[in-house]
């Protein structure tokens, strides 16, 4: 050991301190990105089950409370085609945050039912339907693209949702 100086030592004590140091601050790292990811989820749980206006418009989705999707909804001047499309557009959002890996797949489980949910209802595929036509014919990507993705993949729509000829859905929109 008589080769080793003190300057040797403390070089190599300083090298241990900020190993450990880089250990402690990678540890503290994942613990705020962990909490970082669960706040984020639960804002969008939030916002999904307890914005007043999105879970009364989840709830006429999801319980097939009357048949919403007919002749005017294009045309009317009610509110439920801005709130439809506001569910629509968040729900394609989620979609999109897990096709990007940005929320993993267990985060995922926790907001596939209303996704699920929705992309079953009737009304909602004959609407999704037809945007995705109309989009197609104008060459551009339907609003809804994520959403349309996840119920095709998982065979929530049925067979015939990507022919424009299809007769299980009413064309309600000019294309």
């Amino acid at each position: 050991m008589a080769g080793i100086t003190i300057d040797n030592w403390l070089t190599a004590i300083s090298l241990i301190m900020v190993f450990a140091g880089g250990i402690f601050a990678g540890f503290q790292w994942r613990v705020s990105n962990r909490i970082k990811r669960a706040e984020f989820i639960n804002a969008i749980i939030v916002k999904l089950r307890f914005d007043k206006e999105m879970a009364k418009t989840m709830y006429k989705v999801d319980y097939h409370e009357d048949s919403w999707y007919d002749d005017n909804f294009h045309n009317s001047n009610s509110d439920l085609e801005f709130a439809i499309d506001k569910l629509l557009s968040y729900l394609s959002y989620i979609c999109y945050l897990k096709d990007t890996r940005n929320i993993s797949k267990e985060e995922f489980k926790v907001l596939q039912y209303e996704i699920v949910r929705a992309c079953s209802s009737p009304d909602v595929q004959s609407y999704l339907w037809n945007l995705y036509h109309f989009s197609k014919a104008c060459n551009s990507k339907c609003s809804f693209e994520y959403l349309i993705a996840f119920g095709m993949k998982n065979r929530l729509f049925h067979k015939s949702f990507s022919d424009s000829e299809s007769s299980v859905y009413r064309k309600k929109l000019n294309f």
